[in-house]
């Protein structure tokens, strides 16, 4: 078992991330303070996996639990859902005694996040990862909220969790493209962060993508340790923490534009496979790089072709709601080498043209 802290300077709440095999016996990890109440939120899929079997487990153990559901999919991280959810906790009579326990992937993870930041104005939550992606990033920062008909993410706030508990048993579920889809998330951490994890996930691609535990665990540890640090130092997202949007300005555009079709991880490789040419392009970036970057995708069965089946006009529309823009300019994370961003006068998002950003699609899908 491995063990991180987030510390938040401008925050007293210090919380763990554990990480380990065999921990599905949550209720050793609950803190030692007393909750009237367990109230786990999951989405229909993990219910069945793991839902049911958590809320037993509470039962057991002397608390009183309730399991609300919902659809899986993006498409319900909405004001819906968490109308439902809280009605739901209303009429349970839920007060500030609570629990609520995060049991899912990113999608259950932000919507339950932003629930517990609301309700009664705020009660103590949990953030249980199902999903490699979630591991690897969602769970870990308190990032939470919900989609609107304009974009992803767009209505939410950062509200830390009491603990984050990552099971890797939990991933014998997930399929070779959910591996792929959080894979992703990790190697975005490693591009802007660490050259040599990065090298380390390209040399053992294969069996990550086939679901070796050992492997998928060192991954998980160091992509969480890296973002562990990030948001402690920069927890509300004002500086350094807006690198960890690499690849999230087109990418978030383009789940919007395929009506979230697409995975998240696979629209972020996408965005990030169109920022690292943007890089490029700039100077910023070397082709080496550029190329051993493409290829680690291409493994990955990610390839720049397949932007061609989105209209241009609309992906770029779409990227006017990025929560990262300011005056009117659209802001991107770029590179200056594998392991580092680049960072100039403390600015760590930079305004790129809509000229540009065409340019670097157009040559990504040449490509």
């Amino acid at each position: 078992m491995q063990k991180i802290s987030v510390t938040p300077i401008h925050k007293s709440l210090d919380y763990p991330i554990i990480i380990g095999a065999n921990l599905y016996d949550f209720t050793a990890w609950l803190p030692k303070q007393a909750f009237q109440q367990i109230v786990i939120i999951t989405d229909q899929v993990v219910k069945v996996y793991y839902g049911l079997q958590l809320q037993k487990c509470f039962r057991q153990g002397g608390y009183n639990s309730l399991l609300f559901s919902f659809p899986a999919g993006e498409k319900f991280k909405s004001y819906k859902t968490k109308q439902m959810i809280e009605h739901s906790m209303q009429l349970h009579r839920c007060h500030r005694d609570t629990l609520i326990i995060a049991l899912g992937g990113g999608v259950v993870g932000d919507l339950a996040g932003f629930i517990a930041a609301s309700y009664l104005r705020g009660v103590p939550y949990i953030q249980i990862p199902t999903s490699l992606l979630a591991m690897v990033d969602s769970s870990v920062g308190g990032k939470t909220g919900i989609n609107t008909i304009h974009g992803k993410n767009l209505i939410g706030v950062i509200y830390q969790p009491l603990s984050v508990i990552i099971d890797i048993n939990l991933l014998k579920t997930l399929s070779k493209k959910n591996r792929i889809n959080g894979l992703i998330e990790a190697i975005k951490i490693f591009l802007i962060f660490d050259a040599e994890s990065f090298y380390y996930a390209e040399s053992h691609l294969e069996s990550l993508i086939q679901g070796d535990n050992c492997l998928l665990k060192e991954v998980i540890f160091r992509a969480v340790k890296i973002k562990a640090a990030v948001v402690s130092r920069d927890e509300k997202e004002q500086g350094e923490r807006l690198v960890l949007n690499f690849g999230h300005t087109l990418g978030h555009a383009l789940e919007k534009i395929s009506n979230y079709s697409l995975l998240h991880g696979y629209a972020v490789a996408y965005g990030l496979l169109v920022e690292v040419t943007i890089s490029y392009l700039l100077g910023l970036l070397d082709r080496k790089s550029l190329l051993d970057i493409k290829n680690m995708f291409r493994r990955l069965g990610i390839c720049g072709k397949n932007l061609q089946r989105y209209s241009q006009i609309e992906l770029i529309q779409a990227t006017k709601m990025d929560k990262k823009n300011r005056s009117r300019k659209v802001y991107y994370t770029l590179l200056r080498k594998i392991g580092s961003p680049y960072i100039s006068y403390d600015n760590y998002v930079h305004p790129v043209t809509d000229q540009l950003v065409r340019q670097a699609i157009k040559k990504t899908i040449e490509d």
